[in-house]
């Protein structure tokens, strides 16, 4: 089964209006969020799937925009991950539940572009594979420049999701099913 990726229009509540506070002063800003969607059929179980996709030892192998990480502890779940086009960040696993879905949240952005982030993904099995989705959502930080990057940011998310998917698709049906 071919991958989808779509990227969904502009929601109400992309522009609402949030407050933040940098350098000690609350701004009020639009927000700028990208949110791609990513599915793929992997011809594996959804424990298998689920197990390589979330083991950070492996997440090199197949995401090449995941640059680094570390698990900094198990409950909550927090990672500490060097992204490319983003900066560090903390992930911290807002819903771990073997082997249907996870979701997370950036907590912790350490970014010149990006104030926040997460996403979930899903593990769903179907034609005894998986369907394997991710839905990931970049927060830019206010301003013009964010709002110019959207469109690229979207393109370049999208483009890197169905790349690292694949990979991890391959390397996960060339190696024997457990």
């Amino acid at each position: 089964m071919a991958g989808r990726c779509r990227s969904p229009p502009d929601r109400p509540g992309d522009d609402a209006i949030s407050s933040r506070v940098y350098d000690g002063d609350t701004v009020e800003m639009a927000r700028q969020r990208v949110t791609v969607s990513h599915t793929v059929h992997v011809n594996r179980s959804p424990e298998d799937v689920f197990d390589y996709t979330q083991d950070y030892t492996t997440r090199m192998d197949w995401d090449p925009d995941n640059r680094d990480s570390e698990l900094l502890s198990e409950d909550p779940r927090r990672i500490r991950s060097s992204i490319k086009g983003v900066g560090s960040a903390v992930v911290e696993y807002k819903l771990f539940r073997r082997p249907e879905k996870t979701s997370a949240a950036f907590i912790e952005v350490d970014s010149r572009y990006v104030i926040g982030g997460g996403g979930s993904w899903s593990y769903s099995a179907v034609d005894g594979g998986t369907d394997w989705t991710e839905n990931n959502t970049i927060e830019l930080k206010p301003g013009l420049t964010s709002r110019l990057l959207a469109p690229m940011v979207r393109r370049s998310l999208a483009s890197s999701m169905r790349k690292s998917m694949a990979t991890a698709k391959g390397i996960m049906e060339s190696r024997p099913a457990t």
